[in-house]
């Protein structure tokens, strides 16, 4: 058989497993015509859910629990999650994501026993907002021209080569969950002032590390830092609300959206939790590799996993196409992609 009609015939049964009736516990069901369960009051009209989304609707979670939602393109991730807060009125969750807009979103969509925020403004609430007060916070990150200021000259070398592998030994720092700076967040090559790449020798990662700990060290200050040439940034007061350990009290469950761009950083603030844990994306639209991110959704034990398959963004012919990409660059067959 081609591809194309072993495609076609998984489509249909599936569409045959989707039948109605099976959707939902016979005690939940309710006399309608549709064949899934549409979403009432939740703010969603015209969304109904697939038996998917019902698996995960049918699982309540409970303390130290880690679950999985792996959710392909437009498979209604974000609809589930409303859904399920609604069903568990008496739980409290806490939804984080990294991008603000999505928080905003996040916010008119949820119902009221669901807490929105980023990571970086529960690190703000918690470490930040103490530089803030101290005119100390850099609302981005330090540039590669501030830091090279910072440096002492060594002749023959630029300060601005210099600044920009001190830079990056910062940034996979705070992206890390380790608890000091070490040679392996010095970067393995640099690109020298003609152009050119180069391996960082060993002496040179060793001074590196230890010029970017002189400027982390001054950087944590509050005090004594009297012309603020070291500014926290918010990665740098995010890395120290991690390594604080602090405890998210006061929720049942945490929602983790986009799971699979978590920094090894959040990984460990989010599983030292004693609260069950949702993490919820697609691990195949990972895009802040460049910032440390760490495929959670692959690298982090589970205690349950569930699959969003079905896509409401595009019809059969788009999803074909996509499960045949998936299939030929990444060798994704174990699930399959379906059109809405």
């Amino acid at each position: 058989l081609s591809s194309r009609i072993h495609y076609n015939i998984f489509y249909c049964l599936y569409l045959m497993e989707n039948a109605p009736g099976i959707l939902q516990p016979l005690e939940e069901r309710k006399p309608i015509s549709h064949c899934r369960q549409n979403f009432g009051s939740s703010g969603w009209p015209g969304v109904q859910l697939t038996h998917e989304q019902q698996r995960i609707l049918n699982h309540k979670i409970e303390p130290r629990q880690r679950v999985k939602i792996m959710a392909f393109a437009g498979t209604g991730k974000t609809s589930t999650l409303v859904k399920y807060a609604e069903k568990f009125q008496d739980l409290k969750f806490l939804y984080v994501a990294f991008n603000k807009a999505v928080v905003e979103k996040g916010r008119k969509v949820f119902p009221g026993n669901v807490t929105c925020k980023t990571f970086h403004s529960l690190a703000f609430g918690s470490v930040g907002r103490h530089y803030k007060d101290k005119g100390k916070l850099n609302f981005s990150k330090m540039s590669v021209f501030s830091i090279s200021c910072l440096l002492q000259h060594r002749e023959g070398q630029s300060l601005f080569v210099r600044g920009k592998t001190v830079s990056q030994t910062l940034e996979n720092f705070f992206s890390s969950s380790d608890e000091k700076i070490c040679e392996e967040h010095t970067p393995l090559w640099f690109k020298n002032t003609h152009g050119v790449m180069q391996l960082v020798s060993q002496e040179e990662k060793r001074i590196i590390m230890e010029e970017a700990k002189e400027i982390w060290h001054n950087m944590k200050k509050l005090d004594g830092d009297s012309e603020k040439r070291y500014k926290m940034t918010c990665d740098g007061y995010l890395k120290l609300w991690q390594l604080s350990k602090p405890e998210l009290s006061g929720y049942d469950a945490i929602f983790v959206d986009e799971a699979q761009d978590c920094t090894p950083a959040i990984v460990d603030i989010v599983l030292s939790q004693k609260c069950g844990i949702i993490l919820v994306g697609d691990p195949h639209q990972q895009i802040y590799t460049f910032r440390g991110a760490v495929n959670t959704l692959s690298s982090v034990p589970h205690t349950h996993v569930y699959y969003l398959t079905q896509s409401f963004r595009f019809g059969a012919e788009i999803a074909y196409v996509g499960a045949a990409v998936l299939d030929v660059c990444k060798g994704c067959r174990a699930r399959v992609l379906l059109g809405g």
